[in-house]
């Protein structure tokens, strides 16, 4: 501890051009600057033996240099701007070991918490310890970072962007992961709602106030005895309220969108959906509950990340943009954001209680409701989305036939015995991997051929009759009559087609009936539910599976349902959908013709629901796709490369998002012929959420 105490130095920030509060650091408090509060607090940490302040070399700054002379204090001068730069020039002169990174906006700097976060440093053996990252417990203003000169010449030497170089330790606690080990100390309770830093005039205002309180010539005064005044006199923490935390930081993140789009700045404002985002990485995996709605799936740094809400068609993000919305919640909306009687029959639901320790009578209701809309169904479970349906019908199929493989062609779930199939499968068992084989659409002889190959092991085929490409001529009656030679069920997976490819799904559309089918998504407008519906020999089976949870009958996703259903009943809904959706459609396809992007764009799928495909970028179609995201953003469309029509897109709607697609294209067209398609892109490219083996 001695020998690591001769190389500890508290560096201290300083510099008079603040945005918000100019001069700040030489404001009066008890009749000495700011600036003096700061050193003297600095000077009383038990670990530290040096204090050196760190200003810029502008003009405005030498104003600070002459106070440093004045009362003896070291200081050191750089660049204004990348003050990562000012701090590693500053440690590399004086030789320092280990640096106390320190602000001059926290004149009630709390030695003690100061020297408790050096203790964990040194005893830890961490490259950089906080008090603010990766959780913030204690009051803002009392931040404080250590960090090793390693450390800090490793984030000299590598960082990149704006917010990296101007607040000196973002790059390494972005970098975490394989590179730096970091550790926090914590406060409990947390305390992190107080603000007691100096960033404007009401801030200067309550710092004022507190130290006219506490304040002793021959002393200082502490975090307890700030919040023991601040019990007496609650007020106070009112003055200063309204401002947020780390807005400089903030205000860097808009800078890096700039970097990121090499100088032309991207016209719309994401920097709350930045922020929150900076928050969610340290207590959310990946940010996101779905990953195909994480920030990954649009170009990052040029799009929003956080919605806050959403009407008919549009969607608002948190910083008041306006999109219209394509994606629609990955398409569970059918009628539209807050369709009015959908949300009038739930209101009225809600005043009758929502859980309940018996069934309710609108689980019979539905169940009802389904076995007359479609004639193969004669008895039906419930479950909460699509992926319950799935894995239910699958166990099902597996105790009814008493067989354990399952042939799978589409998309179907989260649950292991799909999504081991594709690259998502870590965590997955082998064994239960190897129970599942995928197989291509519309290739009768492949189907044909597995089920000779597991001949007297298969339990069923689960499909979707239609993803985007539509089956061949009998297709589908084919995979049922092969299906059935062998002894196993058919599985329909209509979580997608299901109420929007036709009132009765693929069934209405194709003729063609399962033994069971899975419906989620368009059937609660919203509202998490899911059903398996099927033939009743196979359906009584669970009454001996296990298939049973707590939200199970949830009367909220019933009440939404019946009344989804009887909508479709009533309204013209699926002929809209129809009408606008080949609107889209044409309009789309007419522009890739209009463009010549035959080679790079195509389009797949019908008026409820299609799909862009991208090509021949060099990139998997993820460049294009990007670009494409990119541009639509710009201008108020909201696009996963896909289109989910629903009864409230309006006719503006969709000539809005062909004209934003004919300026689009145009874009592509001239970047593709002059061979310049990547420098168009100014976030970061998507990825994919996963791929089929």
């Amino acid at each position: 501890m001695n020998d690591s105490k001769q190389h500890i130095a508290a560096l201290i920030q300083a510099r008079m051009r603040s945005t918000r509060l100019p001069g700040k650091v030489m404001a009066e408090v008890v009749d000495r600057p700011v600036i003096w509060h700061v050193v003297r607090r600095a000077k009383d940490i038990e670990s530290v033996n040096d204090v050196i302040v760190v200003t810029s070399k502008k003009p405005d700054d030498d104003i600070i240099e002459k106070f440093c002379m004045e009362h003896r204090i070291k200081c050191f001068r750089g660049s204004e701007e990348d003050v990562l730069d000012r701090y590693y020039q500053a440690a590399k002169h004086f030789g320092i070991k280990t640096i106390v990174r320190i602000t001059a906006d926290c004149p009630m700097l709390d030695p003690v918490i100061v020297n408790q976060a050096i203790k964990e440093y040194l005893v830890g053996g961490y490259d950089y310890v906080s008090t603010a990252y990766p959780e913030a417990s204690y009051p803002d203003g009392l931040d404080t970072e250590v960090f090793s000169f390693q450390t800090l010449e490793s984030a000299w030497r590598d960082a990149r962007l704006p917010s990296e170089r101007e607040h000196v330790t973002p790059f390494i606690w972005k970098n975490e992961k394989g590179r730096f080990r970091i550790g926090n100390i914590n406060h409990s309770p947390n305390l992190s709602d107080k603000r007691w830093t100096l960033d404007d005039e009401t801030d200067l205002q309550f710092i004022r106030e507190i130290y006219t309180k506490l304040y002793k010539e021959d002393s200082i005064f502490y975090m307890g005895d700030v919040l023991k005044l601040l019990e007496k006199h609650p007020e106070l923490e009112s003055i200063n309220s309204g401002t947020k935390r780390n807005e400089g930081y903030l205000k860097s993140l808009e800078e890096d969108i700039i970097k990121m789009s090499d100088g032309e700045e991207t016209s719309l404002n994401v920097s709350e959906s930045l922020r929150l985002f900076e928050q969610a990485k340290k207590i959310i995996p990946s940010c996101t509950q779905t990953f195909s709605k994480g920030w990954t799936q649009y170009p990052f740094g040029v799009s929003p990340i956080f919605v806050s809400r959403a009407d008919k068609g549009h969607v608002w993000d948190v910083d008041g943009n306006e999109y219209i919305d394509w994606p629609m919640a990955l398409g569970p909306i059918i009628l539209g954001h807050n369709y009015p009687t959908v949300i009038e029959a739930v209101k009225e639901q809600l005043n009758n209680g929502v859980a309940f320790s018996l069934p309710h009578m609108k689980e019979l209701n539905l169940a009802e409701k389904l076995c007359q809309w479609f004639p193969y169904a004669e008895m039906v479970r419930f479950g909460k989305n699509g992926s319950d349906a799935t894995a239910g019908a699958i166990r099902a199929a597996r105790a009814y036939t008493g067989k354990d493989v399952i042939l799978c062609c589409g998309y179907h779930g989260w649950q292991d015995w799909y999504i081991g199939t594709t690259t998502r499968s870590a965590g997955v068992p082998k064994t239960v991997r190897d129970l599942t084989v995928p197989f291509p659409y519309n290739d009768i002889n492949t189907l044909e051929r597995f089920l000779k190959q597991y001949k007297g092991k298969v339990a069923a085929v689960i499909m979707e009759p239609v993803g985007v490409i539509f089956p061949d001529k009998e297709y589908l009656y084919k995979v049922r009559e092969l299906v059935h030679a062998h002894a196993a069920l058919l599985i329909f997976d209509e979580c997608w087609t299901g109420f929007r490819l036709h009132k009765q799904g693929a069934y209405g559309y194709f003729g063609v009936s399962p033994d069971m089918a899975c419906f989620g998504k368009a059937m609660g407008n919203g509202f998490p539910i899911s059903a398996i519906v099927g033939r009743a020999d196979i359906m009584t089976i669970f009454d001996e599976i296990f298939f049973s949870f707590t939200f199970g009958g949830d009367v909220v996703g019933l009440t939404a349902a019946l009344d989804v259903l009887k909508t479709i009943e009533e309204r013209p809904v699926l002929e809209t959908i129809e009408k606008r959706g080949k609107i889209l459609i044409d309009g789309i396809i007419q522009l890739i013709t209009e463009y010549e992007l035959q080679s790079h764009i195509g389009l797949q799928g019908y008026p409820a629901r299609n799909i862009m495909t991208f090509v021949n970028d060099g990139y998997d179609g993820l460049l294009l796709k990007s670009v494409v995201q990119q541009e639509a953003i710009k201008q108020g469309i909201l696009c996963g490369g896909y289109h989910v029509v629903t009864y409230s897109h309006t006719e503006k709607d969709i000539n809005d998002t062909i004209s934003a697609y004919k300026k689009i294209f145009a874009i592509l067209k001239g970047a593709i012929d002059s061979k310049n398609l990547r420098s168009l892109l100014k976030g970061k490219m998507v990825k994919p959420v996963f791929r089929k083996f």
